[in-house]
């Protein structure tokens, strides 16, 4: 039964994987040869640099905001059930909808000064146009806003069923030895659901690393060329297809997936994932 499934991830996922991996080790410049030519060469390519900063200052205010978000409306919609909590999940799933593409344009439509809902308030403000709101400057805190409206949804639902699973029993005697809501989330609540959270963080750390289609679409759309190589998936596809540099592109590829492979298998490793039972159990 697994043989289907199987076969489709070694054709479509391994053997291009180990191809790409191969490509990306295998120098195609006279001026940076040997094995490592290619990650020397986009070493040296200013874009580079400014690349991994955008993207830097991305994953910096994306990921804790992400994270605080998430966990703080799971814990009060815990604390304080209500009948219509589960209509109220249900509508944080919704902005997952229109993600990528579609939830730029949606984004381009709400913020436009001109004609979006919102221009009123922009005019007051004294912003009359979109370039003012997606500036270069701007850019890390925009994405992460949006990253966050069009994630954190789906990460609240997975939160609250964890929240749910934990034994009232634990809670019930938490309460009688006089813990308060506040001392219960943070002691006995997060503690329990961390798998789940180290869960969120590699992925959520894995996602923000590929930013590629929100960056693309405003810089074709709105800035008209001023961040064309913003982040490092755009510098890779710009390479490869603005260039005909696959093989620089495929270097920029493998330094991201390096990146994010060492990251969760830091974080695996470290809270020990897959073992049974409590992180804070003490192995014997």
């Amino acid at each position: 039964m697994l043989s289907p499934f199987l076969l489709a991830f070694i054709f479509l996922n391994v053997i291009p994987l180990f191809m790409g991996i191969k490509k990306a080790f295998t120098s195609t410049s006279d001026l940076y040869k040997g094995t490592f030519g290619n990650f020397i060469q986009i070493f040296h390519d200013y874009r580079f640099s400014h690349a991994v900063q955008n993207t830097l200052s991305y994953l910096v205010i994306a990921l804790p905001l992400l994270i605080i978000f998430v966990l703080t409306v799971s814990l009060l919609l815990d604390a304080y059930p209500k009948k219509w909590h589960s209509y109220l999940r249900l509508g944080y799933l919704l902005p997952g909808s229109y993600v990528g593409a579609a939830g730029i344009l949606v984004w381009y439509a709400t913020t436009e000064p001109i004609i979006g809902p919102f221009r009123s308030i922009w005019h007051f403000f004294g912003i009359n146009s979109n370039t003012q709101i997606f500036q270069p400057k701007f850019l890390p805190l925009v994405f992460a806003i949006i990253a966050i409206v069009a994630n954190a949804g789906g990460w609240i639902v997975v939160m609250s069923s964890s929240l749910n699973d934990i034994s009232p029993e634990i809670l019930e005697a938490s309460q009688i030895d006089g813990c308060s809501k506040f001392q219960s989330a943070l002691r006995i609540k997060l503690p329990m659901i961390q798998k789940n959270i180290i869960y969120m963080l590699v992925l959520a750390f894995s996602s923000a690393l590929q930013l590629f289609s929100e960056p693309y679409i405003i810089n074709e759309s709105i800035l008209r060329g001023l961040t064309s190589n913003w982040s490092l998936n755009q510098f890779s596809y710009n390479l490869a297809f603005g260039e005909g540099n696959f093989s620089g592109a495929l270097a920029v590829s493998v330094l991201v997936l390096s990146i994010s492979l060492t990251a969760a298998f830091y974080l695996i490793f470290k809270t020990r994932f897959f073992d049974m039972g409590n992180f804070n159990e003490k192995e014997k």
